[in-house]
């Protein structure tokens, strides 16, 4: 892409594309997302060609050239930017055409007017600081003294808070924190990548079953961006299936036509 490798901006419908800062602003309000430099490519390739359905081996040709990547990389470059995009409170930008790739809707690129730009507060910071006009009467500076009055004296109170920690919560820290790294450890023995008919799966690099192969092909749907399988034991075939649906964990380990395997 010329304007990439210039270094140039270039506007796609209500964003604006800035190759150099690798950022991706909406026009509206301002607010914006970083990206990689292949996640920015991804979505200018899918803008410009809008309603048109961009295949999986194009993407990865074009927005990795030079580099030996896999069908996984392309999967987490998609599902970061969507996260990024989630954030700035647009949560349908790309939509997943199941088994061929990718593509943007020209409806998501028109302004529609959802996000109108916020000219009545400058963000500093932390600090939210209001605009006051000059022309503006006096009951309605007095109005807005008492607004900036009422956040200072909030922010203070966060502040103290902040202090107010109790055993209990402490207690509740240190249980998630080891929650979070069992469920780490679980997930360490994912080694490899591999699809089932096109679908993406992780999985620990053991040929999977023929049940939970058909499991993934029954259960699959456009919003699935990924596949876990991984058995649950090493002293059986019994196996536990998760995908990532729309950034959520959903379990389909029950839908496994499968003979039940005792844990010990």
């Amino acid at each position: 892409m010329t304007d990439e490798i210039n270094g140039a901006c270039k506007r796609l419908g209500r964003f604006d594309i800035d190759f150099s800062r690798r950022t991706i602003t909406r026009i509206s309000d301002g607010a914006f997302i970083k990206a990689s430099r292949s996640e920015t490519l991804i979505f200018t390739l899918l803008a410009e060609s809008a309603n048109n359905t961009i295949y999986r081996e194009v993407l990865l040709a074009e927005c990795w050239q030079g580099k030996i990547v896999t069908n996984n990389s392309l999967t987490v470059a998609i599902k970061n930017l969507r996260t990024a995009f989630a954030k700035i409170g647009e949560h349908k930008i790309i939509t997943t055409e199941p088994k061929l790739g990718y593509c943007i809707r020209q409806l998501a690129l028109i302004d529609d007017g959802s996000h109108p730009p916020k000219n009545d507060v400058i963000k500093r910071g932390n600090k939210n600081t209001l605009i006051l006009n000059e022309e503006q009467p006096i009951g309605s500076m007095e109005k807005k003294e008492k607004i900036i009055s009422q956040e200072l004296k909030n922010v203070t109170i966060k502040k103290t808070s902040i202090f107010n920690v109790t055993f209990f919560d402490i207690i509740i820290i240190i249980i998630f924190f080891f929650s979070t790294l069992m469920i780490c450890y679980r997930f360490l023995f994912f080694i490899d990548t591999t699809s089932v008919e096109g679908l993406p799966v992780i999985y620990n690099g053991i040929d999977l079953p023929k049940p939970v192969q058909n499991a993934i092909l029954q259960n699959d749907n456009s919003n699935i961006s990924q596949w876990y399988a991984f058995p649950i034991s090493k002293g059986c075939n019994y196996y536990q299936l998760f995908s990532v649906n729309n950034d959520h964990f959903v379990d389909y380990s029950s839908t496994i036509k499968q003979e039940i395997c005792s844990v010990k």
